[in-house]
């Protein structure tokens, strides 16, 4: 069976365990891997830009965009834009606390579901931040989304591997979290090799006339 949505999703695992018992228990083991997949999966289809935050005026913290696991870039969108490079929260402080005079800023931080802007910005701009988003979680009234679609093995995989200790299927978990792991593997490690196009080799051919 192709695993393309929520409800055939439900079926396969349940085929996998050889059990009709588990109805109400198998969304469980799916959303435990979809947190599992939130903390270790990192891929293309998890990036999106938000542009939703206008800074003010001498204020430098602002709420992190709905879903934020990663930052992948930080643009403040002054003119020439300023990307913004990451500081580790102490040194960030040490460098840009209150006393700090305003302007446009270099770097930022993040503390719990804010991000920290130095120096502390002077005007209104449009703050890009490039991230990583937590997935869409799969139910009955959200049958698939773009994992689902690209990564089935790694539900499927991770699902069982979830399902492993409720079972007490302590001979069955390391099986299903081998194939999760090296799914995991794969899927990180291709999206990342398809960021750049490969270019095929053009030979130059010598004309005779």
């Amino acid at each position: 069976m192709a695993i393309t949505n929520f409800t055939n999703l439900k079926t396969t695992i349940a085929n996998y365990l050889n059990r009709d018992d588990l109805t109400s228990y198998i969304p469980d083991f799916i959303t435990l891997a979809e947190s599992r997949m939130n903390n270790e999966l990192r891929v293309r289809e998890m990036e999106t830009i938000d542009t939703s935050t206008t800074t003010v005026a001498g204020t430098q913290a602002y709420s992190l965009p709905s879903g934020f696991i990663q930052a992948k870039y930080v643009i403040f969108q002054s003119d020439p834009y300023a990307v913004l490079q990451y500081k580790a929260p102490f040194d960030f402080f040490k460098d840009y606390n209150a006393s700090v005079s305003s302007g446009r800023p270099s770097f930022f931080t993040i503390i719990g579901t804010e991000i920290n802007l130095g120096v502390t910005p002077d005007s209104a701009k449009t703050l890009e931040i490039a991230f990583f988003k937590k997935l869409t979680a799969l139910s009955d009234s959200n049958l698939t989304n773009t994992i689902l679609t690209n990564y089935p093995d790694l539900y499927l995989y991770g699902s069982l591997a979830e399902s492993a200790p409720f079972l007490m299927q302590d001979e069955r978990l390391d099986v299903w979290a081998k194939l999760y792991k090296e799914a995991l593997r794969i899927a990180n490690s291709s999206s990342e090799n398809g960021r750049s196009a490969s270019q095929n080799l053009q030979m130059s051919a010598d004309v005779v006339v």
